[in-house]
């Protein structure tokens, strides 16, 4: 049974994009799009994504993905956060942070009225003592995997990112001669312990594993785990020639439209 639509949160798309049937809907993304992270730059998050936060542990999620993949790197499918999803950082983590740097401010100037009273030469004089900037801790970056269908080389591949706090790695499978055809996906994650198992499903053979991510469930808390689908088109090659002498838009103006059926969560 598809999953509710209220508990979803609209990324990157307006808040009333959430489909009202989560069974069977379309992402649309528009060139140079990408949900990608690449140091020292960090974070790119400009993907269309729909997400939701789970009341239960996370056990699986699962969906098939099609549309008309036309330019290299157009993809869509399934993505797992474990924290805040990039650019989504909670309010009480924001807030906790201002409390910690505000006290952390004020222990500093206490510190150092009293340094400068206690701190003298050895003729009795004062000695100015100016204390460090008070430290201010860093946002906290999520890890996160995503796998579907991606468009490379003229051929549809399965995909698979997994991201850590120092960046992202990236690898395509080649799909089955009987199904390097098709221009559809079925795609699942899985959790088992404190590894992520990621498959594809082959139309004659049945799940095939494509990777385990062994730590991506190590120190993370239920509660943290958000879990969606996403689309991207990271490719934007600009203005073609036949576009400017003809004035009108081409595929690489147009946005990619990636449908979404039977998307279960679990």
């Amino acid at each position: 049974m598809p999953p509710d639509r209220n508990s979803f949160t609209a990324l990157n798309i307006p808040n009333d994009a959430v489909p009202e049937w989560m069974g069977s809907f379309t992402l649309s993304a528009p060139p140079n799009t990408d949900l990608w992270r690449k140091p020292p730059s960090r974070d790119t998050s400009t993907a269309p994504i729909l997400y939701t936060a789970l009341r239960s542990p996370f056990i699986a999620a699962e969906v098939t993905v099609s549309a008309d993949w036309e330019l290299e790197w157009d993809q869509g499918g399934l993505v797992i956060f474990a924290g805040a999803p990039p650019g989504r950082i909670s309010a009480q983590t924001t807030a906790s942070s201002a409390v910690d740097a505000a006290t952390a401010i004020q222990t500093t100037q206490t510190q150092t009225q009293t340094q400068s009273q206690t701190q003298t030469t050895a003729t009795g004089v004062a000695v100015p003592h100016d204390a460090p900037p008070a430290y201010l801790p860093p946002a906290p970056v999520s890890k996160w995997v995503k796998v579907g269908l991606e468009f490379c080389n003229n051929a549809c591949h399965a995909t698979s990112v997994c991201a850590t706090s120092d960046g992202a790695d990236w690898a395509l499978t080649a799909l089955p001669p009987h199904h390097a055809r098709r221009l559809d996906l079925r795609v699942k994650i899985e959790r088992i312990g404190y590894a992520l198992w990621v498959w594809y499903e082959d139309a004659v053979s049945g799940w095939k594993k494509l990777r385990e991510v062994t730590w991506f469930f190590w120190g993370v808390e239920d509660k943290q785990v958000r879990v969606g689908v996403y689309a991207s088109r990271p490719a934007n090659f600009g203005t073609t020639v036949f576009e400017r002498r003809n004035g009108g838009p081409s595929v690489t103006h147009r946005n990619l439209c990636v449908d979404f059926e039977a998307l279960e969560i679990f």
